[in-house]
């Protein structure tokens, strides 16, 4: 870093500073109004993937919980835009290895980017379309080999190959190509992280329409991910200025990739929930208020039973729970996807937390096998018992039939 680069990032940091110092109070109202709303915006997202949006405006109430909630889906969504960032990172690496005249990188990076769509659209296209028909050592060999055709294609225009060797360091030209492939190859292999995290949270149904949306959202999610580290490259100005571009940049890109996906958000919560316990994976029993009585439940649904207290117990799971709202579930209701989730949930239970008891899970203790149990189980792996007695069965009675007469 020269030292001019060094003394505008010192005045920067110092003037900010001084801005920030004298405008403290502003700054403090406006980060809390923000992360007030941002959780609330979440909840409701998250009660809307449920499909019970009707319960959202009773949360607002537990602020104390609001906070932690916000932490810990700002930090599962930090997470999520470094998944997504990946291929842009190994890309700016691979441009910076050409990176001697900064008058030549502005065409080279513009130039690298046709190789790796080439090799991640065929990427997607074997992953997809033809995963049945080719293994993955073989996808993967296509596809490096669909790189780097592209990438000595480019090296056939006289203009890009001039342009990489004057980018090239002094005594490297014709190496540079070896490395260049290499971070090339990582790049299109590393966007298939962002597919995956597509992939996890896509919410809808699993059918031909669901896998053509994948695969071409996932290219472009794959393109315009790529757009900061180029915009770092192609905007003139100060080092300053650049970084300001790629972060406001990489802000827009990720804002519209939670706008355009389908579920990424609902997925997020969903996440959190499960890992804040505000929504559990497991059946526990409880005993509801006085004012229910047995007849208001389905017994199929709910398994419940009249305690001798005259209170109604069932077998339930938590889907949600926030300050002193709780939603109970059907234990059946359980197994149901996200996308599946709304369908159900008008069967659930909403009440007061403070107003049911949770009673501890019973502990059930089977006893130890015996020789016999042991020898028995590996005989029916081998021998299938039940369709011997359906064959023999017959012939028996008919033999037993034939003797008496």
């Amino acid at each position: 870093m020269s030292a001019a680069t060094a003394s505008t990032f010192q005045v920067f940091f110092r003037r900010g500073f001084k801005h920030l110092l004298e405008h403290w109070t502003p700054f403090t109202v406006t980060v809390i109004f923000l992360g007030t709303g941002f959780g609330m915006l979440s909840l409701y997202i998250y009660t809307k993937a449920i499909g019970r949006a009707d319960i959202f405006m009773s949360t607002l109430d537990a602020k104390s919980a609001l906070l932690v909630w916000v932490l810990v889906v700002m930090f599962m969504m930090t997470l999520q835009l470094a998944v997504l960032m990946v291929s842009a990172w190994l890309y700016g690496m691979s441009v910076s290895l050409l990176y001697s005249r900064r008058d030549s990188t502005r065409c080279i990076a513009l130039c690298l980017l046709v190789p790796l769509v080439v090799g991640f659209s065929t990427f997607m296209a074997l992953a997809f379309y033809w995963n049945e028909d080719v293994g993955a050592g073989q996808a993967l060999l296509i596809v490096s080999g669909m790189t780097l055709l592209a990438l000595f294609g480019l090296n056939r225009i006289r203009r890009v190959r001039v342009l990489i060797a004057q980018g090239a360091p002094r005594g490297h030209r014709k190496w540079v190509y070896v490395p260049l492939a290499i971070m090339l190859l990582f790049t299109v292999v590393s966007g298939t992280l962002p597919t995956l995290l597509i992939l996890d949270s896509y919410v809808g149904q699993d059918d031909a329409a669901a896998v053509r949306f994948v695969a071409l959202f996932s290219i472009g999610s794959f393109v315009f991910s790529l757009i900061p580290a180029l915009l770092f490259f192609v905007v003139k100005g100060s080092l300053l200025r650049r970084v300001s571009t790629v972060a406001a940049s990489v802000v827009m890109f990720f804002v519209l990739f939670l706008l355009s996906a389908r579920g990424p958000m609902s997925s997020i919560t969903y996440i959190v929930a499960g890992t804040l316990e505000i929504r559990q994976n497991h059946a526990a029993r409880f005993i509801l208020e006085d004012q229910v009585k047995l007849g208001d439940l389905d017994s199929l649904q709910w398994h419940t039973h009249l305690r001798d207290d005259a209170r109604v117990q069932v077998d339930a799971y938590q889907l949600f729970a926030f300050g002193d709202l709780l939603l109970i579930c059907p234990v059946a209701v359980h197994a149901a996807k996200l996308h599946e989730l709304p369908r159900y949930t008008r069967l659930c239970w909403f009440t007061r937390a403070s107003q049911v008891h949770r009673m501890p899970p019973q502990m059930s203790l089977h006893a130890p096998p015996t020789a016999r149990s042991i020898w028995v189980g590996k005989a029916a792996q081998f021998v299938d018992w039940q369709r011997v007695r359906i064959n023999l069965t017959p012939r028996v009675s008919l033999l037993r039939a034939g003797s008496g007469g």
